[in-house]
């Protein structure tokens, strides 16, 4: 979460007006085929196909959207129309039958206004044609700006960069038979990439940023430069007289999972237009990482609400089918270390910051699910080549809202972060060059090994595992030796 000198203040659990729902393939014989936006509610029998049809007749449904990707040949709106209701869609895109895929017959409704949301919830637990319904939990960058903004940041030299030094990095690649990760495809979820830029190389064909049915604005462009950052810091290119030395060469993968609408977010004393992760993106990009058949995911996101059922089969299923899943812990250890989510789904390698005199980060969680610490503070890696902005001020209108102010603008070329967000690709990258060196291992074989082999720091007092460090901070050298 970007907050920019702004001191914390909670931050929302859930989407308002918000609501994710998986229907049972029942669902298709209780909709008439002809079924229309104008068809009276009192049609359907069953409360929550009722109160879905009431609200559509009083336009208070703003959208619909199934988590289910459309035929590629179309770009489907889900927009009401009068040819198709919401209901009549809930039942086209139900599963035919029983299905272990997360996405099959998920929609996420969004409504006009957010004092409707809990009869609906109701209603919706209530209908016998609804697997489940829960609130949509919303998930945030991990990273802070505090630094005053330079347009072009210049990173000092490679070779002096504090935490590859402190990773011993240069010592772990010059090991007999060292292998680099070229073959280990690395997912980055973020807020996007600048694919072109000269110190990463990644081709576009690897990156997705916009996904068929979601109607939110979504460019190439990485407006924020965190996911620029992110993929900086595992795979920029390596001794090429560019800026930094990435943890890894690797086949990065980058799938942008936030919108170019900033929302309103809440600060100690005010609020600010700042960007947050868009659900279907998120959910859809999780999915696809899953078939592309990814080795590694680094997610440096997080929020306090706990998963809802789809989010929790989709990582399962990441988890299960192999794929080791690295998320940053959080940075609200001055709001008390909230418990912070994905880093806490059970099998998720949590990692936390430190600094250069490996002292955990002022702003990093503590809690028992760490796994690792790794370097978090004053991280240089690149930025974006193009400007962008972390967010907007917001200004209050005269009817009680807010309106985009100025625009609060972001480094180019390269920057130095902190946050839990640089830390956690630390550790992504050197589960590649796990991997790549000691061949297949389960994701709870990769969180064993990197725990066994992290250097214990001096604030642990001595022990195995402390809450602020988890088993100790990354050790590139140890964990390929």
């Amino acid at each position: 979460m970007i907050l920019l000198n702004y001191p914390k203040a909670p931050l929302p659990e859930y989407h308002d007006g918000m609501l994710i729902m998986k229907v049972r393939p029942t669902v298709r014989g209780a909709v008439p085929a002809a079924a229309t936006s104008f068809l009276a509610a009192s049609t359907f029998v069953t409360p929550g196909l009722a109160a879905v049809s009431t609200l559509e007749r009083a336009g208070l449904i703003k959208r619909m959207t199934p988590l289910a990707e459309p035929p590629a040949a179309t770009e489907e709106t889900y927009e009401p129309s009068p040819a198709a209701s919401f209901v009549s869609m809930m039942a086209a895109y139900a599963p035919t039958d029983v299905t272990d895929s997360p996405e099959e017959g998920v929609c996420i409704v969004e409504l006009q206004q957010n004092d409707e949301l809990p009869n609906l919830h109701r209603a919706l637990a209530n209908d016998p044609h609804i697997e489940y319904v829960a609130r949509v939990p919303r998930r945030y960058l991990q990273v802070e700006v505090h630094a005053p903004i330079v347009p072009a940041a210049v990173p000092p030299l490679a070779s002096t960069l504090w935490n590859v030094q402190k990773v011993r990095w240069a010592e772990a690649r010059a090991l007999p038979n060292f292998q680099d990760a070229n073959a280990i495809r690395v997912a980055v979820l973020d807020t996007g990439l600048d694919f072109a830029h000269p110190d990463l190389g990644v081709p576009l064909v690897n990156y997705v940023f916009r996904y068929p049915g979601v109607l939110t604005p979504s460019a190439d462009r990485d407006l924020v430069g965190h996911g620029t950052h992110v993929a900086g810091t595992i795979g920029a290119g390596i001794n090429n007289n560019l800026g930094i030395n990435g943890i890894c060469t690797c086949d990065l993968r980058a799938w942008k999972i936030f919108d170019d609408n900033p929302d309103l977010v809440p600060v100690q004393g005010g609020v600010i237009f700042s960007y947050t992760v868009e659900p279907v993106m998120y959910r859809r990009a999780l999915g696809q990482a899953r078939r592309a058949g990814v080795n590694v995911m680094n997610l440096s996101i997080g929020g306090p609400a706990r998963p809802d059922q789809t989010e929790e089969r989709l990582f399962r299923q990441l988890l299960d089918g192999g794929t080791t899943v690295v998320a940053a812990m959080g940075n609200e250890r001055q709001g008390g270390s909230p418990t912070s989510f994905p880093a806490a789904i059970p099998g998720v390698i949590a990692v936390g910051a430190t600094d250069i005199n490996d002292q955990v980060a002022m702003f990093s969680n503590r809690g028992d699910h760490i796994a690792i610490s790794a370097p978090g503070v004053a991280i240089w890696s690149t930025m974006p080549t193009y400007p962008g902005q972390n967010g907007f001020q917001a200004i209050p209108s005269p009817f009680g809202s807010f309106l985009q102010g100025a625009r609060l603008p972001r480094e180019m070329n390269y920057a130095a972060l902190r946050g839990t967000s640089m830390a956690s690709p630390h550790v992504a990258g050197a589960v590649a060059l796990l991997l790549a060196n000691k061949g297949n291992m389960s994701p709870a074989e990769v969180r064993t090994r990197l725990m066994q082999t992290a250097d214990k720091v001096p604030g642990m007092g001595g022990l195995n595992f402390h809450p602020d460090y988890g088993a100790g901070r990354l050790n590139l050298l140890r964990l390929l030796s």
